[in-house]
């Protein structure tokens, strides 16, 4: 075991001089920089993606899921009960302001004018 271990001490050795020696280094270097970079970058993306429970965009969400219901009339307003917030509402719902309005407490302007 033990000679195994000197022997890679010295290959390590040689290895770094070599390095140090030629004009590969700077580019030996900068290569495993950036391709540790690239390594952490992508593992980052994966994790945060993998982590918890999954990701669902706002829009696919139904507009049940806020709170609210769509205007009966067709007119593509949204009305909401005010069980979440309006900084929470998605910007598809268009701007939206608090008002009691038969019952609702939040009215959005979503697709209508």
């Amino acid at each position: 075991m033990a000679a195994v271990k000197s022997w890679l001490s010295r290959l390590e050795t040689r290895t770094l001089v070599w390095l140090a020696k030629g004009r590969t280094s700077s580019w030996v270097i900068i290569g495993v920089l950036a391709a540790s970079g690239l390594g952490a970058a992508l593992s980052t993306q994966s994790g945060a993606a993998g982590q918890g429970q999954p990701v669902v965009a706002p829009s696919t969400l139904p507009v049940s899921a806020y709170g609210c219901i769509n205007d009966p009339d067709g007119d593509g307003h949204i009305f909401c009960d005010g069980s979440v917030a309006i900084s929470k509402l998605p910007a598809s719902f268009g701007p939206c302001m608090t008002q009691d309005f038969e019952g609702t407490r939040i009215f959005c302007r979503g697709a209508g004018d």
